[in-house]
C-alpha cells in the first residue's frame, strides 16, 4: 500500500505488478545467466536486480570504510518496500530499467500519503515533471537527493536512478552516509533500525524492511543447506564442526547455549564439548584454548576470533567447516548459517585461529 512519507529519500512504494527481467539477444542472456551465476536466485527478485544488491553490499564498505556489514538482504528489504523490485517495468541486462520507475507526484495533495509539496528540483530530468518531483528509481530517491549525492554503481561515468546498479549503490551510501559520523555497523540490530529510520523515519516503514530484510537471511539460511564437513583433520574437530553444522537454521539468542539456540561463543562451545573436549564459556578466553594456527592450516572445527566492535576484543567467534567456510552465529534478529571465511566483512576484522584439543 502506498505509505505516509516525511523523510527526504524513501519516499514513496510503487504498487506495481510483478515482471521478470528479460532480455533479447543472446549476449543479454549471458548477462542475466552470470548474474544468476554470481547472485543466485530469489523469488520474486529478478536476477539482475539481485546482482545489483550483492554488489552494492559488497562496494559500501570500499567507499565509507567507516560503514559496516551491508548485506544484500537489506538493500532487497528497502527494495522490496519501495517498489516490489521494480515490478511492472523490465531490468536490462546493464540495469537499466524500462519504463523508469516514477513514484507519485509529490504536489502536496496526499499523494503516497505525503502532504509536503516538493517542487521540481531537476527541471524534469529523472521524474518527467517540472513542476513537482517524485521519488525514482527502484529504491525511491528523490531528484534533490541524486544531483549532489548518486553513486554511479555500474561505472560508466554517470549516476542514473533508473539503473539499478546505481540505484543500489546510492541506496546504500545513503544508508551509510545519513549518519553524521557515516560510522553504522549493519549487523548491529539497533545501528541498522536506526540507519532505516534516517532513510524514513516512519516506524511501520522500518518494521516492514526488517521483517522483509529477516526474510531474505532466512533465504541465505536456506541456500546453506546441505554443506558438510570437508577436508583433513582430527576426529574430534570434524565432531566438532558437523555438529555445528547440524545447528544451521537455529536462531542466534545472546547468551544461548542450546538446544533451541545459541551465541557465537555458546555454539563453539557447545560443539567440541559434543567432541568431548570441554573450553571455556566466553570468546576472550575461549581464544587461549589451544594451538594457534594459521589460517591457510585450518581443519574442520578450528575455531576463527575476529574483533567486531561489540565488546572486548575477540569479540566474535566461528567455527571453521572445510571447503573455506565457516558456520556463524551472528548476531541477533538472524539464524545459524554458512558463509565464506573470506567473506569481506569478517576478513577485515580477522584476529587469529585456534585448534582446541
Amino acid at each position: 500500500m502506498l505509505k505516509p512519507v516525511v523523510g527526504t529519500a524513501a519516499l514513496v512504494m510503487v504498487l506495481v505488478t510483478v515482471l521478470g527481467a528479460v532480455g533479447t539477444g543472446s549476449g543479454e542472456r549471458e548477462r542475466v545467466e552470470d548474474a544468476r551465476a554470481q547472485a543466485g536466485e530469489v523469488p520474486g527478485i529478478p536476477a539482475v536486480l539481485l546482482d545489483a544488491y550483492r554488489r552494492a553490499a559488497r562496494g559500501l564498505e570500499q567507499r565509507h570504510p567507516g560503514c559496516t556489514g551491508m548485506s544484500w538482504a537489506v538493500l532487497a528489504g528497502i527494495g522490496r518496500e519501495e517498489s516490489d523490485h521494480a515490478a511492472g517495468h523490465t531490468i536490462a541486462p546493464d540495469g537499466d530499467t524500462d519504463p523508469p520507475v516514477v513514484g507519485p507526484r509529490l504536489d502536496g495533495t496526499g499523494a503516497g500519503g505525503n502532504r509536503t509539496a516538493h517542487t521540481d528540483s531537476d527541471k524534469g530530468r529523472w521524474d518527467g515533471d517540472t513542476e513537482y518531483d517524485a521519488a525514482v528509481g527502484v529504491t525511491q530517491l528523490l531528484p534533490a537527493w541524486w544531483a549532489g549525492h548518486g553513486v554511479d554503481g555500474d561505472g560508466d561515468g554517470e549516476a542514473d536512478p533508473h539503473n539499478v546498479y546505481d540505484a543500489t549503490a546510492s541506496t546504500a551510501a545513503e544508508l551509510c552516509t545519513g549518519h553524521p559520523l557515516a560510522t553504522v555497523d549493519f549487523t548491529h540490530e539497533e545501528q541498522l533500525a536506526d540507519a532505516l529510520s534516517r532513510y524514513n523515519p516512519w516506524d511501520t516503514y522500518v518494521e516492514n524492511v526488517l521483517a522483509n530484510i529477516a526474510e531474505y537471511e532466512e533465504f541465505d539460511t536456506a541456500a546453506d543447506g546441505g554443506h558438510a564437513v570437508s577436508g583433513s583433520g582430527g576426529e574430534k574437530g570434524r565432531t566438532a564442526a558437523e555438529w555445528a553444522l547440524e545447528q544451521v537454521g537455529k536462531p542466534y539468542v545472546w547468551g544461548g547455549t542450546g538446544p533451541e539456540g545459541f551465541d557465537c561463543s555458546g555454539l563453539v562451545m557447545k560443539a567440541w564439548q559434543a567432541a568431548g573436549v570441554r573450553i571455556p564459556r566466553v570468546t576472550t578466553d575461549q581464544v587461549d584454548a589451544g594451538e594457534t594456527v594459521a589460517l591457510d592450516s585450518l581443519v574442520p572445527g578450528d575455531l576463527l576470533f575476529y574483533d567486531t566492535g561489540s565488546g572486548p576484543a575477540p569479540s566474535h567467534v566461528t567455527i571453521y567447516a572445510g571447503d573455506g567456510t565457516m558456520v556463524n552465529a551472528a548476531r541477533s534478529g538472524t539464524d545459524i548459517r554458512v558463509e565464506p571465511v573470506e567473506g569481506p566483512y569478517y576478513s577485515a576484522r580477522f584476529m587469529s585461529a585456534t585448534r582446541p584439543g
